[in-house]
């Protein structure tokens, strides 16, 4: 697919009848934003739309204005147009059997990811932005869409969260994005950092102790790694979404190149994690990609079918 301009994007989208606009399972504060942001967009321009993401979404992630509007029910339908964010690869919107029964219906991306295997028809896919939030803002401003402050703050949500609030990335350009936001709207990083990291649950601690007694460094492949079994959660009463932070730590150590963290979702269901940072330049999306996942630079992930020990030894192999 060749990477498409801001207004051949809006001629797609002013023409369609009908648009439903989807993001990755397992959504993350970034993939939420857009979608949310996405839709107001399409409000505001009286396109009918449906807002999709097959997994349900957090609660520590309904803050962010809009996210409530999103849907996880498949719809029945068939739509003039399709618009994926923030997905990386196809396979993670989850809607397979969706695009066996309408094949016809045409795809448009808005994606920060590697160019994989989004399988899109147009849209842009540049790994350069820090996030599919940050595409968006560029695509208003492209196409001279006069934002309010509820895109304004889904937008800044998911720029701070995927640069780690700036920790992941050296280019000052989604710094600038967001003290734009900032200045115009009066939104307060500090009061979004308190809503993503400053939610902790006394149980999740706990069992934040479990997982540090695991840690283990594969000195072979130079990597720092520990894992989560699904009996840890349900013990606690926890959803992995109680445990994001856990990640931010490992990425922190001084040993190895980079941090994995795997869960253990369901039986024979493992979700990777995947961090890095900037001083040991090593390119985890590039590694997450090569065993079907995705992602940026210095945060990443994949799914395997599979065990712990089966997802351990395929990360193992391709970083060497």
């Amino acid at each position: 697919m060749k990477n498409s301009s801001f207004k051949e994007i809006e001629k797609i989208i002013l023409k369609a009848k009908n648009i439903l606009a989807i993001t990755h399972q397992g959504p993350d504060p970034d993939a939420v934003g857009s979608l949310a942001a996405f839709g107001f967009y399409l409000k505001k321009i009286k396109k009918p739309h449906y807002l999709l993401c097959t997994s349900v979404i957090p609660e520590s992630l309904k803050f962010i204005p809009g996210a409530k509007s999103i849907k996880s029910k498949h719809p029945k339908h068939k739509f003039d147009l399709m618009t994926g964010l923030d997905y990386g690869t196809k396979i993670l919107l989850g809607m397979d059997n969706y695009f066996k029964k309408y094949p016809e219906i045409p795809l448009l991306v808005f994606d920060h990811h590697l160019s994989t295997n989004q399988g899109a028809n147009f849209g842009i896919v540049n790994p350069k932005y820090s996030s599919a939030c940050e595409v968006l803002y560029d695509y208003f401003n492209a196409i001279s869409f006069k934002i309010d402050r509820q895109i304004a703050y889904a937008l800044t949500v998911g720029i701070l969260a995927d640069t780690g609030f700036f920790r992941y990335t050296n280019n000052p350009k989604p710094l600038e994005t967001v003290l734009s936001l900032v200045k115009q709207f009066g939104i307060k990083p500090v009061e979004i950092d308190n809503k993503l990291n400053g939610q902790v649950k006394t149980e999740a601690l706990k069992v934040y102790g479990a997982i540090l007694s695991r840690l283990k460094h594969n000195h072979k492949s130079d990597f720092i790694y520990s894992w989560l079994k699904r009996k840890d959660l349900s013990k606690h009463h926890l959803a992995t979404s109680d445990l994001t932070d856990i990640v931010s730590q490992l990425k922190d150590l001084k040993d190895g190149r980079f941090s994995l963290f795997l869960i253990e979702e369901s039986q024979g269901k493992i979700r990777g994690r995947l961090r890095s940072r900037p001083d040991k330049k090593f390119n985890v999306a590039e590694l997450a990609e090569k065993i079907g996942g995705g992602g940026h630079r210095y945060a990443a992930g994949f799914r395997h079918k599979g065990s712990i020990d089966s997802a351990l030894k395929l990360v193992a192999k391709y970083s060497r």
